[in-house]
C-alpha cells in the first residue's frame, strides 16, 4: 500500500509516442489517505455520505479538502471530488506513540449549498465532531453524530455531512 503512493498511472508504449493514462477509479475519488508512513497498531476509516439536511437525499459533486498537521513544519492536505455523495477518510496510530486525537480541518463544498468549514477529530476509537457543526446547520440532531464500531486494532466511524443549501 505504502508504494501505490508513488504509482500513479499506467504508461503505454506504441511504436511513435509514449501515452500515459491516470489510473482512475471511483474509489480513488471518494477516499482520502492520512495514514501516517510510520507504523501503525490501529486503522480508522471514517466514511459516509454527504446529504442535504432537510431532504436527507443524496450529494452529487461534492469537493472535500481535509488538512491535518502532520508536524509543525509539513501539513498535510489531500481532497476529493465525490460523484457517488461518499466518502471515506483512512488514517492510522501507534500504541507507542503519544497523540490521542487528530485534528482535521475539512472544508466541504457543493454547488446550491453553503460552504461547511469544521474540525472532525479522530482518534484510535473513532470520530468526533467539533461544535461548530451546530453553528452551520442549528437544526442538526445529536443521533447524526459519528457512530463508531471497534474490533480490536480497526475502528470503522460512520458519519454523514448535513450539508444546508443557501
Amino acid at each position: 500500500k505504502k508504494i501505490s503512493a508513488f504509482t500513479t498511472g499506467a504508461l503505454v508504449l506504441s511504436s511513435a509516442n509514449l501515452y500515459a493514462f491516470d489510473a482512475d477509479s471511483e474509489t480513488q475519488n471518494t477516499s482520502i489517505d492520512l495514514t501516517p508512513f510510520s507504523f501503525n497498531d490501529k486503522k480508522v476509516i471514517l466514511k459516509g455520505n454527504f446529504i442535504d439536511a432537510e431532504t436527507l437525499e443524496s450529494i452529487h459533486s461534492v469537493v472535500l479538502k481535509a488538512k491535518v498537521a502532520k508536524n509543525r513544519f509539513l501539513p498535510l492536505t489531500r481532497s476529493i471530488e465525490s460523484k457517488n455523495g461518499s466518502y471515506e477518510i483512512e488514517t492510522g496510530f501507534s500504541s507507542e506513540g503519544n497523540k490521542i486525537n487528530e485534528k482535521v480541518l475539512i472544508e466541504i463544498t457543493a454547488k446550491g449549498y453553503k460552504t461547511l468549514e469544521s474540525e472532525i477529530y479522530i482518534g484510535e476509537n473513532g470520530c468526533n465532531i467539533h461544535s461548530n457543526m451546530w453553528n452551520y446547520n442549528p437544526k442538526f440532531n445529536m443521533e447524526h453524530c459519528p457512530q463508531n464500531l471497534s474490533n480490536g486494532n480497526f475502528t470503522v466511524s460512520t458519519f454523514n455531512f448535513h450539508l444546508v443549501k443557501n
